[in-house]
């Protein structure tokens, strides 16, 4: 027991006398935790199963773009090739048509690069760069153009060219694993932009 200034007795509550949680409200409290748990816990096992999916739709999108970049760039066309029997996706560098210059400007210009180590025109090499699919992701759908993988057979080959001013033919690709969740990765006819987003199944 304290005194006040005035020396008037305190009395301290004692622990028995302060209010703790109730029962009813403890339940309440443990309700409402379980029913948020319940209505999240789906979603990330969704969002954690589809991660492959993801990230192998994410990788496309980025050779895609990676193949327009390079197109602009470099001035030489740039194919994307999809195998969709091996599951894989193949970057191919076409080279520019050889300028027809005279033997004498060739000459000089070999002379110069020796002088520089500044490579010849002449001498452009094709690049090739390949990513595989991982296991249980599939091309579900290809289409190019007029060409659709659901009703033409062109041999599991398909491909998209980027022109060296960045455009293309255009193309939608869709990739699906073992339960049916996809992605759609469209690249536009105009401007060449390659956009991923998660496509909905189609009943």
């Amino acid at each position: 027991m304290t005194k006040t200034r005035d020396n008037d007795p305190v009395k301290r509550p004692s622990f028995s006398e302060t209010r703790g949680f109730t029962m009813v409200e403890t339940a309440i409290v443990l309700l409402i935790i379980s029913i948020v748990i319940a209505m999240s816990a789906p979603r990330l096992i969704k969002s954690s199963g589809s991660l492959p999916l993801k990230t192998a739709a994410k990788k496309l999108g980025a050779a895609l773009r990676y193949s327009r970049s390079q197109a602009v760039n470099t001035g030489s066309t740039y194919n994307t090739i999809f195998h969709t029997e091996e599951n894989k996706v193949i970057v191919l560098k076409v080279p520019a048509p050889l300028v027809p210059y005279s033997a004498e400007t060739i000459a000089e210009m070999e002379e110069f690069q020796e002088s520089t180590d500044i490579s010849s025109p002449q001498s452009q090499k094709i690049e090739i760069k390949e990513y595989s699919l991982p296991d249980g992701i599939i091309f579900e759908q290809i289409i190019i153009s007029d060409i659709d993988s659901h009703e033409e057979d062109e041999g599991g080959i398909y491909q998209i060219s980027f022109s060296p001013n960045g455009g293309s033919r255009g193309g939608e690709i869709i990739l699906a694993d073992k339960k049916e969740r996809m992605y759609r990765i469209t690249v536009n006819r105009i401007t060449g932009v390659v956009t991923v987003a998660e496509a909905e199944e189609e009943n």
